[in-house]
């Protein structure tokens, strides 16, 4: 049943403005060391009332429209001003250590996520992601009309190649503390298959010491099933059997303050 979400998603529409680089930060609990980044032009009141977001967190992003551009640059620009403010955020609230932290990246937010976990040190949770940004909007259907935009305007796969380079999720992970998950769908239709493999294979190249939760489960049903995987990491430990979720399968709330941050 979930799966036709899925299609629901997929034929949803994409905005037709696709550089803007303004993106919108909720402050929730001042106390929480949890860092939220949404699923590509998801509302927090979505992603809060479909429940993949089930933790309490210090901040929760949304992400600008330009995350996924027919600009290559214009991703990049996102991405860096996500993390920039997320960084700012963590020093101004006491110089919260980059382990203590744990970054949740959910779809198009595994970007962000995985690159700001990887620069401070931090636990990350990235769901539903990909190896590559740049082959990602290339070849996902999910990012037809943003590839056809991008072609239009003269832009090829090699522009995002050069842009995107060094920040891949693939790129990204021998910094992740201990005890970080990847959270994959095997049905799932948005991350095609070679870029899941190209993920599984980093991960074991680079974050050898990281958890892989492989799902039967297409994009939106491996988002919602998170959740259960978030609740667990806030009571994690070590474990001599990476490649296993050896933890059991719970979050509080706060009310949420949102800001718009260019």
């Amino acid at each position: 049943m979930l799966d036709l979400v899925d299609l629901l998603l997929l034929r949803r529409g994409i905005p037709a403005d696709d550089r803007e680089l303004t993106f919108r930060r909720i402050d929730g609990n001042a106390s929480s060391k949890v860092l939220y980044f949404l699923p590509w032009h998801t509302p927090f009141g979505i992603a809060r009332q479909i429940g993949i977001m089930p933790l309490d967190f210090l901040a929760c992003y949304e992400m600008p429209a330009a995350i996924v551009s027919s600009e290559p640059d214009l991703c990049l620009r996102a991405m860096v001003a996500l993390v920039t403010d997320a960084q700012r955020l963590l020093a101004e609230r006491g110089g919260i250590a980059g382990k203590d932290v744990l970054v949740v990246g959910l779809s198009v937010g595994s970007y962000p996520a995985t690159y700001l976990a990887n620069r401070i040190g931090a636990r990350l949770c990235s769901v539903a992601s990909a190896d590559r940004a740049d082959l990602a909007i290339w070849e996902s259907p999910a990012t037809r009309i943003v590839k056809h935009r991008a072609l239009q305007k003269g832009y090829e796969l090699s522009h995002y190649s050069k842009a995107l380079y060094g920040t891949d999720p693939a790129q990204n992970l021998a910094g992740l503390a201990p005890n970080s998950l990847f959270v994959i769908g095997r049905n799932d239709p948005f991350i095609p298959l070679a870029r899941k493999n190209g993920l599984l294979r980093a991960i074991d190249t680079h974050a050898p010491r990281a958890h892989v939760a492989k799902l039967h489960a297409g994009h939106f049903k491996t988002l919602v099933t998170s959740s259960r995987f978030q609740r667990a990491m806030l009571d994690i430990r070590p474990t001599p059997r990476p490649s296993r979720w050896p933890y059991s399968l719970s979050g509080s709330w706060d009310a949420p303050v949102a800001t718009d941050v260019l």
